[in-house]
């Protein structure tokens, strides 16, 4: 009996432990089932949701390229000068433009007869014709609007109306099988005085390449891996790209977040753990599921602030924006109210990035949306658009009293300096301010209006703001004339012209050489001066043309006529290229004279950045025997740290300080001071603005080396110098004059 009972314990005991083997081996199969159906479905919502934020992400991105467009394809200065041909305004306004400052990879205008009327590649000139990639993807495009036009306008004197919400968008498959989104808008008017008669409407083309940069962007923009157009691939999710007739045309394709796989690699160690203990098990696939969840919800957060905010500040992005102004645009207020736009640029962050470099510049640009978004309520939008460029969307400004406070404000929150890791550095702002009814003006317009107004703060000294005005329009587009037409003339060579000031030995009157000073005789505004275009020039990049010009036409005229000297004015933003010397040395080599007859002259902004490259250029020039004479002297920064570590040749004393020293005995002794120190560090004066006898007298005295101003002559025409210069060495050998 005992023996049987300890066979049938023996039987029970195998049966349970073979019982528990197989609850244990089940339960283990169970969980693991069960994890990896809770795997597989947590990263396929991850998967279904990175779809979603890139399916959004590129349709903001085509609604982008047609708000881009409509900014100037909607508007009567387009229409005339379409109609006119004005090809240098088509190119700044519609074309060329479109390209350079919204990126758009090719922009087209077309005639009504179909002709292209100017195209642009990545916002260069390429011409009258179709880019071959695009020809056989647009030509149909173009047939169907022009088509819905004619159907449109039928029995219409003015087509603009029936024609202004005509538009094609879609995506298509180039004939080098890139992707991308092609949009053509009609080019209409706002008024009567842009109407166009059915079949005279010209068309505005833009495409938009699904390329590298624009999905590295997005990329970045969602948190995707490696995303990329190719074939679709089991280990990669895909995003279907079809066109609007839903045609298959390709695949967008990335390595897909799996979150929840990850999770299970990191935690599989404890999860076996827990599994050995049974009902530790349970609570662990609990704990495992709970942080899964929260992982994904986590992860659908992250994709969704991303795709609305700036990763930097944490600040709207241009997508969030664009929605925050048409709900502000569109929103009905109980009260009458308008709604504020400020465009806003931080003053030389360039300068501040580029010396401090890239990391101090992130933290200040953090620092700074920290700062700004302190007094602003809660129905305010501060968006950062990229760089240092920001923007404010406030709806509901009842005045414009309330306007400049805000204004103000803001201003205010940025005058203290900024705690950075590299030390405290100090920054302004311009803002550029519109404010208007909800129901008075498009978002883009608005936009546009305070964009003109912050290019008339930054114009008007920076650290303020300027609110927009309809004068503003008229002086930017004055501007933008004269930037045009100083172009024209550097390269037709029309209208610019020298003027030489002779510069004068102090002791002896001799003629010590002269100073080129350029003028412009412009077609239609007369005689302009410097101080009418140069800062233009500098502004738009023309400033190299236009000063390799003058060094040109003052080098001829120098070796044709023997002038001992002439000097030279050189803009700070000339050595930023560092070709600069090797023009200079060819210049001279080309006009066959000798550098010891050139004298450039700088001015003491040129030093600010300490720019080792501008070192290296000045001791190279004055090593190949060019001088160096720093202008202006006493208006700046005058610091001796700088002529010690820059090494000129000369000191330029200001007129101010000539007209002052008579009268002054104060200004008298400043002057002294600077001859003496420049003639201990080996250097030369020249004093500017000599107009009286009394004057010439006591420069004389003070010991300066040469004097230049209207009692000893005014600027001359090259050969009115020459005759001058030529009569005194006569006159000098014959001993007749002193």
């Amino acid at each position: 009996m005992y023996n049987e009972t300890r066979a049938e314990i023996g039987i029970a005991s195998r049966h349970f432990i073979l019982i528990s083997i197989v609850l244990v081996v089940t339960m283990v199969i169970v969980l693991a089932i069960s994890a990896g159906w809770a795997v597989q479905r947590i990263d396929k919502l991850e998967k279904t949701e990175e779809i979603r934020a890139l399916s959004a992400a590129l349709a903001r991105e085509g609604n982008l390229l047609v708000v881009e467009q409509k900014s100037s394809t909607v508007w009567d200065e387009s229409v005339h000068n379409l109609r006119a041909n004005n090809q240098s305004w088509i190119a700044e306004n519609l074309v060329d433009w479109m390209g350079e400052f919204y990126t758009h990879d090719r922009v087209y205008v077309v005639a009504p007869d179909g002709r292209v009327v100017r195209a642009a590649v990545h916002g260069e000139y390429s011409g009258e014709e179709f880019d071959p990639r695009d020809e056989a993807a647009v030509e149909p495009m173009l047939q169907d609007i022009r088509q819905r036009m004619t159907t449109a306008s039928v029995g219409l004197s003015d087509s603009t109306t029936a024609i202004a919400k005509i538009g094609i968008f879609d995506t298509v498959r180039l004939s080098d099988n890139n992707l991308a989104f092609v949009s053509i808008q009609p080019v209409v008017g706002t008024s009567s005085a842009a109407a166009q008669h059915p079949g005279t409407e010209f068309l505005h083309v833009s495409v938009k390449v699904l390329q590298a940069q624009l999905l590295s962007n997005l990329s970045e923009q969602l948190g995707l891996a490696d995303l990329k157009v190719s074939g679709p691939n089991n280990d990669r999710a895909s995003l279907t790209m079809r066109n609007a007739n839903g045609q298959q045309l390709g695949h967008v394709t990335w390595t897909p977040h799996r979150p929840a796989l990850e999770l299970l690699r990191e935690t599989a160690p404890a999860t076996l753990g827990s599994l050995l203990l049974g009902a530790t098990s349970l609570l662990g696939l609990l704990i495992w599921l709970g942080r899964a969840t929260t992982q994904l919800v986590e992860s659908r957060a992250r994709s969704s602030f991303l795709a609305l905010h700036d990763p930097l500040t944490g600040l709207a992005n241009r997508a969030l924006f664009q929605t925050r102004l048409e709900e502000a645009l569109g929103y009905v207020y109980l009260a009458a109210s308008k709604v504020l736009l400020i465009s806003i640029d931080l003053d030389r962050f360039k300068e501040i990035n580029d010396t401090m470099g890239h990391a101090v510049g992130d933290q200040l640009l953090q620092q700074v949306a920290k700062r700004l978004s302190q007094p602003l309520s809660e129905d305010a939008t501060l968006t950062r658009l990229g760089g240092d460029e920001f923007v404010l969307v406030q709806p509901g400004m009842v005045s414009d009293e309330h306007a400049i406070w805000l204004c103000q404000s803001l201003l205010n929150m940025l005058k203290e300096p900024f705690k950075l890791d590299a030390g405290l550095v100090h920054l302004t702002a311009s803002f550029g301010v519109a404010v208007q009814p909800g129901d008075a003006v498009s978002a883009q317009e608005l936009l546009r209006q305070a964009d003109i107004a912050l290019y008339a703060a930054k114009t008007a000294g920076r650290n303020r703001f300027a609110f927009y005005t309809p004068a503003m329009d008229r002086t930017r587009r004055e501007k933008r004339t004269l930037e045009v037409d100083l172009r024209n003339a550097l390269i037709s060579g029309a209208g610019l012209y020298l003027l030489y000031q002779p510069i004068f030995a102090a002791e002896t009157g001799e003629i010590h050489g002269a100073e080129a000073l350029v003028r412009w005789q412009h077609p239609t505004r007369g005689s302009l001066s410097p101080d009418d275009f140069i800062g233009i020039a500098e502004e738009t990049a023309n400033i190299a043309a236009l000063g390799l010009w003058v060094l040109d036409e003052a080098c001829r005229f120098a070796a044709a006529c023997g002038l001992g000297r002439v000097a030279v004015n050189v803009s700070p933003l000339q050595f930023l290229d560092p070709r600069f010397p090797d023009q200079v040395l060819e210049t001279l080599r080309r006009r066959d004279l000798d550098p010891s007859a050139l004298e450039l002259e700088i001015t003491e902004g040129l030093f600010l950045n300490n720019s080792v490259q501008v070192q290296q250029a000045l001791i190279r020039l004055r090593e190949e025997g060019v001088s160096i004479a720093l202008d202006d002297f006493g208006t700046g920064y005058s610091s001796i740290s700088y002529l010690r570590t820059y090494n000129v040749d000369k000191l330029k004393i200001d007129k101010s300080y000539t007209r002052q020293m008579i009268k002054d005995q104060a200004t008298r002794t400043i002057v002294q001071s600077v001859v003496e120190m420049a003639h201990a560090l080996g250097m030369t004066v020249t004093v500017e603005g000599v107009e009286e006898e009394a004057q010439q007298r006591i420069l004389r005295e003070l010991g300066c080396n040469y004097l230049q101003g209207f009692l000893l002559s005014r600027p001359l025409t090259g050969e009115r110098l020459t005759e001058l210069w030529t009569s005194r060495r006569i006159v000098a050998k014959t001993g007749t004059a002193k």
